[in-house]
Formats: C-alpha cells, structure tokens, sequence
C-alpha cells in the first residue's frame, strides 16, 4: 500500500521548502479559536495545578477514561435526536479524528475486515467532495472503488438526496457524510439526515457521519441527527473543530455495533495504544464547560463572516463565494487569471499568508478553503488587501 500525505499538508510542506516563503496566518485553519490551558481551567475555576497537578503521568485506559467517555456521550445525546439510549460503552477515544478515521477504513476494508473475501473483492463507498483528502485516498490505498458525489457551486454547494441515491447500490459498504461540510459549509438538515439514514439501512450499509464541525451552528439550524439509533452507523468528532483545542489530541467514534468497536479498539492497540492521560483531563473540563466555549467561538466565527462578506463586497472584480450555512469553513472563487496553485504560492511569498486551494479537495476550479474561525481574521484581511491591490495594480 503506497501511503502518501494527504494533499493539502503536502502543499503545505512544499510552501514550508520554499525559501521566499514565511508563513505569518492561515487562512485556511479548520478550527476555532483555540485557548490556553489556564483559560480551559479557570471555566471551571480552577487552575492549571489544581486539575492537573496530582495527574499521573501513566497510561491512559485503553478504551479512553470513563468520565471521558460518559461526557463523550452526554454531548452527543444533548446535540442530536437518538431515540435509543448511548452509554459511555458506546464510544472509543482516539488521537485525532484522523486516527478514528483509519482505524473505521481499516476494519471495514483490509484483509482482516468485517466483510467477507467475496463481498470485500466488490465493495464500493459513496463520499461527497470535495472532502478531507483521506475521506478518498484511504479507501483507494485499501482497493475501494470510490463513488464520489461532486457538489454543484451553482446549487450552494448544497446536497440533494436525488444525486445521492444515484450512487448507492447493492455493492456499497459504506456512505460517507460530513456536515457541516469540509470545505464548502453546505450542511445535512435534519429531513436529510433521516433519509440518508433510510437508504443506509435499504443497503445494509455502513455510515460514517464526519461531525467535527456540528456544534458550529451559529444560525441554530435544524442539524440533528438519528444516525446512532442504527447498528452500521459510526459517528465521528473531536475536540479540535468546533472546541477549537487541537492541541488536546482528542478524538473519538461512537456506534452501537459491539463488534465493530472492538476491532478499532485492536486497531488503536496497534497504533497508539491510548491517549494522553493529560489530553483526557483536559478534555473532561472542555466537554463539561463546551456551550461556554462553542458559542464564544460561534459568535467569533459569525463576526467573520459578517467581515468576509464586506471584503468580498469590496472585491467582486477579484474574489465571490457562498457563504457558509455552519462550520467553520467556506469556499471562495478567486477570479485572478493565474492558476490557483500559483495564486497560492504568490499568496505565501508576497503576503506570507497560507491558503490550500479547492484542488487539494478534490474540486479543479478557482477556488481556495477559507476558515472562519480565529480572532486574528481582521489582521488578515488587511494583509490580503495588500496583496490584492498590488496584484492589480501590475495587471
């Protein structure tokens, strides 16, 4: 299996090669704002000795702490509409959503997966893009046809269930769902969501609900889902979306299907064994305090896009978009004549500013990921100006 790195962090590395570049922002950062760890303790009032001062600096359980994992759970049941009960049972912690992600590709499609010979030899997944990178890359490595459903900007970038439908079939294992959407911030209604539900259990198929970002719902849209109350469905977070903590290498899978858990946990065993035992103790004061933080991070990312939408109107000869329905990303179409790789690369010489054009997600057009969630927004949209101006100022 040729592993490679996903294409948007071998972008980035390539800018990091390039003498003439000195990254100051990210334009394109998926996460909120994030915050110190005296500020995570002292939601709680508490300081950074009083929580972490007696930790033991040991293993954490393999499984993730169970204070950890019933916050884990309590989270979930408070966002979405499960009719069944979760208990923390239900949930195995991860370093990252990234791992929880390989470890879901790994069981279902290597040669140890849940599928038989047969079945494995013909399996087939449906993934919206453009996407995370390895949403794709990782079922390719493993031999899976890939179905991809490629968003309409001429539709919002918007999912119909229609164009959905149309790609599942008989030999699909496995639907892939992210809502809000990584990078368009097109999103899964409620209505939707049962639907897509439907046609997993029609197919007796998996479904892997990517929701990172769900908590970004600044305009309070309807986007809870059900999908746990099925046995094949596997949902997905972390704390470094939405809560903005990327440091705290947090994530996690929940789903009823016993079986399933129990190879990810033979999976982790083999990659990372557990996580960090102070990531975890972190992690119970950021879930027990997250509307804190979720919506001062949601009143951040709303700012932003109230700013965004004056630049662009300051801009139409040279940027538009769509803006986001929720999360914390959206898609902006750059109407420079120059490639947008070379845009990019321009973009990180001249301005020192890092954007990871929509090519890198699978969509070839003009248009770059911008996130919307960090306070230094503003800063760098002065920066962008800059940039913009000069560039059409030599045309």
């Amino acid at each position: 299996m040729n592993i490679q790195l996903p294409a948007h962090i071998a972008f980035g590395q390539r800018l990091a090669q390039n003498p003439k570049v000195n990254i100051e922002f990210n334009l394109s950062d998926s996460c909120a704002q994030s915050l110190s760890v005296n500020a995570l303790c002292q939601l709680a009032n508490s300081t950074v000795e009083s929580v972490l001062g007696k930790q033991e600096l040991s293993y954490a359980p393999l499984w993730g702490g169970e204070a950890l994992r019933q916050l884990i759970v309590d989270f979930h049941q408070s966002v979405n509409n499960h009719e069944i009960k979760l208990t923390f049972e239900d949930v195995l912690t991860f370093c990252g959503a990234q791992e929880a992600l390989s470890a879901i590709y790994q069981c279902l499609f290597s040669t140890n997966s849940l599928f038989t010979s047969s079945e494995l030899a013909e399996s087939e997944i449906v993934v919206i893009t453009p996407c995370y990178p390895s949403l794709v890359t990782m079922a390719e490595q493993l031999g899976i046809k890939v179905n991809c459903l490629l968003l309409d900007p001429e539709q919002e970038w918007q999912i119909t269930f229609k164009e959905l439908s149309c790609l599942v079939n008989e030999k699909t294992r496995l639907i892939v769902v992210n809502s809000p959407h990584n990078p368009s911030g097109s999103v899964i209604t409620s209505e939707l969501a049962d639907e897509i539900l439907a046609l997993a259990k029609k197919f007796n198929c998996y479904l892997l609900a990517d929701d990172v970002s769900q908590m970004s719902n600044y305009h309070q849209l309807p986007l809870a889902h059900r999908y746990l109350d099925y046995d094949k469905a596997i949902v997905v977070s972390v704390l470094s979306k939405s809560f903005g903590l990327s440091g705290l290498r947090i994530g996690w899978a929940v789903t009823k299907n016993k079986v399933l858990l129990k190879q990810l946990l033979a999976f982790k065993a083999q990659s990372s064994i557990c996580t960090s035992a102070v990531d975890e103790k972190l992690a119970e004061l950021a879930l027990t305090h997250h509307q804190k933080i979720i919506n001062d991070n949601n009143n951040i990312t709303y700012q932003n896009i109230i700013l965004f939408q004056q630049f662009i109107d300051d801009n139409p000869q040279y940027l538009s978009w769509q803006p986001p329905q929720a999360g914390l990303l959206g898609l902006v179409k750059c109407h420079s004549q120059t490639p947008l790789l070379e845009w990019a690369e321009q973009l990180a010489e001249q301005a020192g500013i890092l954007v990871y054009p929509a090519c890198l997600f699978g969509l070839n057009d003009q248009y770059f990921r911008i996130g919307l969630g960090k306070t230094d927004f503003s800063l760098i949209l002065t920066r962008l100006q800059l940039f913009i101006d000069g560039n059409l100022s030599a045309q």
